[in-house]
């Protein structure tokens, strides 16, 4: 069973755990755009891809697949993903298991305004959230929303154009300014939106952060979940981190699998307000959360090879201790050379 991970990044701990779960019996390619990171390093081999946005990108992940026998493709990254879902037939004709979503779901996942909208339809608590100014004064008007509030890109991924806004004159620059990143940045090219609904206005929450893992078989049956409470963040990514107890969790977590029935895990994050916990983003992959979920015990790289390979994943890889503290450290490496794959 060899292992294909997308867009691999800086993500060198998510390659390290497959290569542990594997036990020698297959490797780990790693594929990104650019070579020095990592993940590309960390991986058993590392080939180099066009971006993901480019005609040539999934011609050349089938070769590679090809190539190299891939049992199992993982995409570690929100653009990535859309562009898989949107032309993966070619994964299912070749017999290889993936978690890639279904088009629309890679679509749904890609914009925040929609899939907020879905989350609330199930019953999941989400901010009060709106995507013009103007019916963002008249929420402010009647008292439904108020100062300070989230600026952020509608479509995309990360941080893009996001700012806290605590007044009226800071809301409307932080919107026009992120309409403006939004439309420098090409995010707004991989889902039709009109000029004027291309940023979302929220209600901002200032209570603790919680971060669901939610695992799926890759039939889309519900499995497992996971949770932890973030302390800090660094480069995007949770930092520092402590596992809780799933329980609490359950209804949501069974819910949000019965919407998506995505393949493998995807994160919700929530905010706390008081007492309630309010989804804020939705990631369709595994998310810089899961190295926590995974010092507290589970381990779905391990569930995902066994699938793949038609087994039942042990009963071990679902387990999460609560109270576990982590955080991510920063190790610095001489980039020895590595095995670099051709197409």
């Amino acid at each position: 069973m060899n292992v294909l991970l997308t867009s691999v990044g800086r993500r060198s701990y998510l390659v390290n755990y497959f290569k542990t779960a594997l036990d020698g019996k297959g490797q780990v390619i790693g594929a990104n755009m650019y070579s020095n990171t990592a993940g590309m390093f960390a991986a058993d081999i590392a080939v180099v891809t066009p971006p993901a946005n480019h005609s040539e990108y999934t011609p050349f992940l089938a070769e590679v697949c090809q190539k190299y026998d891939v049992g199992l493709l993982c995409s570690l990254h929100d653009l990535d993903v859309y562009m898989l879902s949107q032309d993966q037939q070619w994964l299912s004709d070749a017999g290889i298991a993936h978690t890639i979503p279904t088009a629309e779901w890679g679509r749904i996942s890609l914009d925040k305004y929609e899939s907020t909208n879905l989350l609330e339809q199930k019953g999941i608590p989400v901010p009060k959230t709106t995507i013009s100014l103007s019916s963002a004064f008249e929420a402010i008007h009647n008292d439904e929303m108020t100062f300070p509030l989230i600026v952020k890109a509608r479509a995309g991924f990360g941080s893009l154009g996001l700012a806290i806004c605590n007044n009226v004159m800071e809301l409307k620059s932080a919107y026009n300014a992120a309409v403006k990143q939004t439309m420098a940045s090409g995010g707004n090219q991989y889902i039709s939106l009109p000029e004027d609904e291309l940023v979302l206005i929220q209600q901002a929450i200032s209570g603790r952060e919680v971060c669901l893992g939610v695992l799926n078989d890759l039939n889309g049956v519900y499995c497992a979940h996971f949770s932890c409470e973030v302390h800090s963040m660094r480069s995007g990514e949770s930092d520092w981190a402590t596992s809780l107890d799933r329980e609490p969790y359950t209804v949501i977590a069974r819910a949000f699998s019965e919407l998506t029935a995505h393949r493998g895990i995807w994160g919700l994050d929530f905010l706390e307000e008081d007492g309630v916990y309010k989804a804020i983003d939705i990631n369709p992959r595994f998310t810089g959360d899961y190295p926590f979920h995974h010092l507290a015990g589970a381990n779905v790289p391990a569930a995902l090879i066994a699938w793949a390979s038609g087994r039942e994943a042990a009963g071990n890889c679902f387990h999460s201790k609560s109270g576990i503290t982590g955080f991510k450290d920063l190790v610095p490496m001489i980039a020895k050379s590595r095995s670099s794959g051709h197409v």
